[in-house]
C-alpha cells in the first residue's frame, strides 16, 4: 500500500527531478511539467513553503510514485509516474488535497482545482471516478522542434543577450514584477533561482533598451537527458511591448536550445489569455496538450 508524507528537503526534489524525466522519457511532451518547471516553482517566490504544500507517494520500497503540489490560490498539481498508479493514488491525493485546502487555500471564491492533463487518461478517469468534473479552465502546452534560425530582427537600439551576472538580478527581477503585476520576484527570490540545479547563465535572455535599461526576458530551462527546453517565464515591461522582442527572445532561445542539445521546446500558456496564445503561435508553436482544472462534485 503506498504511503505519504510531506517534502524533506533537496534530496525530494532530486527525486522528483528524476521521476519528471522518467516521464519524459516515457511520453515524450505529453507529460505535467519539466525538470525546469521544478526548479522555478521551488524558488520562483518567497513564499513557497514546500514543506508545508508538497506531499509525496511512495511504494512499499520507498520509491517515488507520484506527488501534489498545493498553492495559496486553491491549485493543485499532481503528477503520477507509471501513470497506471493513479487508480490507486488519486483517492489518497484528493483526500489530502481537501484537508489541506481549507487552512491553507484560495478564500470561499474559488474552489479547490486540481490539473490533469488531456492526454493522461488514467489520470482524468481516475478524477472523474472520484465524481470531480472538468472545469472550462485550461492551461494549454504548446511545442515546436528547436533550430539555429538566427537573429530575429529587432528595433532600432535594441539588443539581444543573456543576463550577465548576479550585479543583475535587481534589473531583472523589476522587469518580470512590472510584467507581471505582481511582487513575488525580488533580486534576493531570482538569485535563488540562480542556484537552482537547471539553471544555466546562458540561457537566461533579456532584452537591453537603447538606454541600457533591460526590457524584456525569457528564461530557458534545459532537460538535458530528453533533449528537451521550455521557457519560463517570457515576458516584457509595459512600455517596450509590440515591438517583436518578446518573439526575438523566443527565437534566440530556441537557436541556444538546439545548440545545448534541445530538440523540442516547450512553453504553457492560459487559453484565457489570447495574446499570450498568439505570441508562442506566432512563433512557432502549436498546440499538443490541455491541463484542465478539476472540481470536486
Amino acid at each position: 500500500m503506498p504511503s505519504s508524507r510531506f517534502y524533506a528537503g533537496e534530496q525530494d526534489l532530486r527525486a522528483m527531478t528524476r521521476l519528471v524525466s522518467e516521464g519524459h522519457a516515457a511520453h515524450g511532451p505529453h507529460f505535467e511539467c519539466t525538470v525546469g518547471d521544478l526548479d522555478w516553482r521551488m524558488y520562483r517566490n518567497a513564499f513557497v513553503r514546500p514543506e508545508q504544500n508538497v506531499r509525496l507517494w511512495h511504494d512499499e520500497r520507498g520509491h517515488l510514485l507520484g506527488f501534489a503540489w498545493g498553492y495559496v490560490n486553491g491549485d493543485v498539481d499532481l503528477l503520477i509516474h507509471p501513470r497506471e498508479h493513479a487508480a490507486t493514488l488519486v483517492p489518497q491525493i484528493l483526500e489530502w488535497a481537501q484537508a489541506w485546502f481549507p487552512t491553507r487555500g484560495a478564500s470561499d471564491a474559488r474552489p479547490l482545482h486540481v490539473w490533469a492533463l488531456e492526454s493522461n487518461t488514467p489520470l482524468t478517469r481516475a478524477l472523474e471516478q472520484q465524481g470531480w468534473r472538468r472545469t472550462e479552465g485550461c492551461y494549454l502546452h504548446l511545442a515546436q522542434p528547436t533550430a539555429d534560425t538566427g537573429t530575429a530582427p529587432l528595433p532600432p537600439g535594441y539588443t539581444v543577450r543573456n543576463v550577465r551576472g548576479p550585479e543583475e538580478t535587481a534589473a531583472r527581477a523589476e522587469v518580470h514584477r512590472r510584467a507581471f503585476g505582481t511582487e513575488r520576484v525580488t533580486s534576493e527570490v531570482y538569485q535563488r533561482v540562480m542556484r537552482a540545479t537547471h539553471y544555466r547563465a546562458d540561457l537566461d535572455l533579456v532584452a537591453e533598451a537603447p538606454d541600457g535599461s533591460l526590457a524584456a526576458l525569457a528564461l530557458c530551462w534545459l532537460d538535458p537527458e530528453n533533449g528537451l527546453g521550455e521557457f519560463e517565464p517570457v515576458a516584457t515591461a509595459p512600455e517596450h511591448r509590440r515591438k517583436g522582442l518578446a518573439q526575438a527572445l523566443l527565437q534566440e532561445g530556441l537557436g541556444r536550445l538546439w545548440k545545448a542539445g534541445a530538440r523540442t521546446a516547450l512553453v504553457y500558456a492560459q487559453a484565457a489569455n489570447p495574446a499570450s496564445v498568439a505570441l508562442y503561435e506566432s512563433a512557432g508553436f502549436r498546440i499538443i496538450d490541455r491541463n484542465w482544472g478539476y472540481v470536486a462534485p
